[in-house]
Parts: structure tokens; C-alpha cells; sequence
């Protein structure tokens, strides 16, 4: 299957989200910031990266910019997951050429049909 970073802050969802997709027979790759998720992709292929918006260190909006400056990585699928409702922000998020962007909270089933589709 495919190789998937997750960068989610908060535990508990980072820990959902990571057990189905593995359930789904992808291998995760998890970080609890932008940071520590940055440094996931060295040396490795990564497929997708699934990331929050709101995140200590690094945000998501750095960490799909750093991501995205990498040629290796200009068309990979990247997910935001955000509570963010501030418009200018989404738009900048937007403008770093993400797949798509997932409002939290959010269904297991709504989710994995996103990811599926953005892994075609």
C-alpha cells in the first residue's frame, strides 16, 4: 500500500487517524508537529502527508511549504485537518496546493474515501 506521514498535535486524534489507515493496510508514519514530521521525510518515499493546520513548533501551513519546495514532493497528495475557520488562513493553506482539506471534527468513512480518492 502507500507510505503516509501523519502531523496531528493532539494525541488522541493523531492515534485514530493513524489506526485506520493502518487498518487500511497503509504503513503511518506519525509526528505530533510540523517538525518532527519534516524530518520524516528524509531518506524516505512518502505517498501522502496528512496534516493539521494549528500545530506548535511548525505549523501546517510551514510544513506543507517546506514539503512542497522538495521537486520529489510537488504533486504528492497532501490533507489538511483543521477546526480553522478563519478564511484568509484556509486561503493561504489553499495556495500551497494542498488535495484537499478535511474539517474536524470529521466521519472515519467521509475520511477514508477522501484519502482513497486523493491516493489515485
Amino acid at each position: 500500500m502507500k507510505n503516509i506521514v501523519v502531523a496531528e498535535d493532539f494525541n488522541v486524534s493523531r492515534k485514530i487517524i493513524c489506526s485506520v489507515l493502518s487498518k487500511e493496510g497503509h504503513t503511518v508514519m506519525e509526528a505530533a508537529n510540523g517538525k518532527e514530521a519534516a524530518s520524516l521525510f528524509d531518506g524516505r518515499n512518502i505517498d501522502m502527508l496528512i496534516t493539521d493546520f494549528n500545530m506548535p513548533e511548525m505549523t501546517g501551513g510551514e510544513l506543507i511549504q517546506q514539503v512542497r519546495a522538495n521537486n520529489k514532493y510537488a504533486y504528492m497528495p497532501i490533507l489538511l485537518l483543521t477546526t480553522e475557520v478563519n478564511e484568509d488562513k484556509l486561503k493561504i493553506a489553499l495556495n500551497e496546493n494542498i488535495t484537499a482539506w478535511i474539517k474536524k471534527p470529521f466521519q472515519t468513512d467521509e475520511f477514508l474515501k477522501i484519502v482513497k480518492k486523493a491516493l489515485r
